[in-house]
């Protein structure tokens, strides 16, 4: 009895150990930054912020464009485009894809194995059961790499922590790193193209690319209902499949 009790308590520590970190991951580096940068960290003014750090820091500019990536895709609750506008006004649009997609793919890995072993538990807890397990049966379904290339691929809709359900799915790392990879590459795109007309001062390409954006993202926020239930019927379509298989 005092055996089961022990091993109970152990099993108890342990993920509060597990949750602590993650919350240390995911909630403390945003306040670190915000005690140490202030708020233009998380303002409109980010990617200026991070042009002059940058420019202060040239010798290793590239190094630091690729751990913020890093940073950005572990702690989810962080904005990508301000990076991958500074890459490209930085290093032009080549090379800031580059520098970005290096950093992506690092913590894209993070993420999926921080998941595994942190484990199921620690996920919902932070993230929410009903969340994370939505995103699961996506994942662990026939389709589970279209779903995860389309939730990568369209905006608007949520994806902040598909790499961590990914961890605890049974999806195999190498094809989720791909379909993810190629999935955010357009929208990497998107704002690393903005930076590099930026640079040159191409205004009239500056306002054709943000109208054209700014008519993506309303459409996409518009119909986000409708893609996400675009999304659920793939899902249900497969386990019908599936279940006439095994019936």
């Amino acid at each position: 009895m005092n055996n089961a009790v022990s091993a109970d308590r152990n099993k108890r520590i342990i993920a509060i150990i597990k949750l602590i970190l993650l919350v240390f991951i995911i909630a403390g580096i945003p306040a670190f930054l915000y005690l140490r940068y202030g708020s233009g960290v998380f303002s409109k003014d980010t990617a200026s912020t991070v042009i002059e750090y940058l420019r202060q820091n040239s010798r290793f500019a590239f190094l630091i464009i690729i751990c913020l990536q890093i940073v950005q895709v572990v702690v989810c609750v962080l904005p990508g485009q301000p990076i991958q506008f500074a890459a490209s006004y930085m290093f032009g649009i080549g090379v800031g894809f580059l520098l970005s997609i290096i950093g992506a793919i690092i913590g894209t890995t993070i993420s999926f194995y921080l998941a595994k072993v942190l484990g199921s538990d620690a996920m919902h807890m932070f993230f929410g059961e009903e969340k994370v397990r939505d995103y699961q049966r996506k994942l662990n379904s026939g389709r589970g790499l279209l779903l995860a290339f389309l939730i990568y691929l369209i905006p608007g809709i949520p994806k902040d922590l598909v790499s961590y359900a990914a961890g605890i799915s049974e999806m195999r790392f190498r094809p989720f790193l791909l379909v993810a990879t190629i999935g955010r590459s357009p929208g990497m795109l998107g704002s690393l193209l903005l930076g590099h007309f930026f640079e040159s001062r191409n205004y009239t390409a500056i306002a054709i690319l943000s109208a054209v954006v700014a008519v993506i993202l309303l459409v996409c926020f518009v119909k986000r209902d409708e893609l996400m239930g675009f999304l659920d019927k793939i899902e249900m379509k497969d386990a019908e499949a599936e279940e006439k298989i095994n019936g």
